[in-house]
């Protein structure tokens, strides 16, 4: 095994989870990183990071009770957010609705931007013909970075992703200013689970090989 770069999912042991590294393997960023990690640790020390971070650990105290649209809720009450901001995917719009309803009757603002906002296509980006759908006719294309824009020009302080499209949540992310959490992901095979097909691949999904490699 190439112990040249970091690998804590072949790490059978998780030690750390405890607070042990004395048998870390070596490709435990423990020993290969151990500059890095404790750079990490005094930046967590920050104002900007140290409160956030003590906020997510008092969800701890439910974990196992409560569902992750609850665990939400009760991370934006602990850090003191207001007003919510929901980019959703067009396919999503009842769940954004119903959600829109759950955070407005929790005693929240909330700003909700459908990934469709400006009407694009996919000829905005130059897609050539051949790789549409439907070779000829307008393709819809999401438009991430515009729900970021408008969340943060709307004054939201907590961002939350519901089933943007795999890349859409990466350029959200990447334009976002403010703090950004998912709070679901979209899988049309699965109802939203991708997890499911690494559940299943030793049975229905055997076209994923999530066997490890052999060299």
């Amino acid at each position: 095994m190439d112990t040249n770069q970091t690998l804590c999912s072949y790490c059978q042991k998780k030690k750390c989870f405890f607070g042990d590294v004395s048998q870390a393997p070596e490709f435990c960023p423990s020993k290969r990183h151990p500059d890095l990690l404790a750079e990490a640790g005094k930046k967590l020390k920050e104002e900007t990071n140290i409160g956030m971070a003590r906020d997510v650990a008092k969800t701890w105290k439910e974990y196992g009770k409560l569902t992750r649209v609850e665990e939400t809720i009760q991370y934006a009450r602990n850090r003191g957010y207001r007003k919510l901001g929901i980019a959703f995917c067009v396919g999503l719009s009842e769940e954004a609705e119903k959600l829109t309803n759950l955070f407005m009757n929790e005693g929240f603002d909330v700003v909700s931007v459908c990934c469709m906002c400006g009407a694009m296509s996919s000829d905005d980006v130059d897609l050539p013909d051949e790789e549409k759908i439907i070779p000829g006719f307008r393709q819809p294309m999401c438009n991430p970075i515009g729900q970021a824009a408008i969340l943060e020009e709307e004054g939201t302080e907590l961002h939350v992703l519901l089933g943007l499209c795999v890349g859409d949540d990466t350029l959200f992310i990447k334009h976002a200013k403010r703090p950004v959490t998912v709070l679901a992901v979209k899988d049309r095979v699965l109802a939203h689970n991708p997890l499911g097909a690494l559940y299943t691949a030793k049975h229905i999904y055997t076209r994923l090989n999530t066997r490890r490699p052999s060299k």
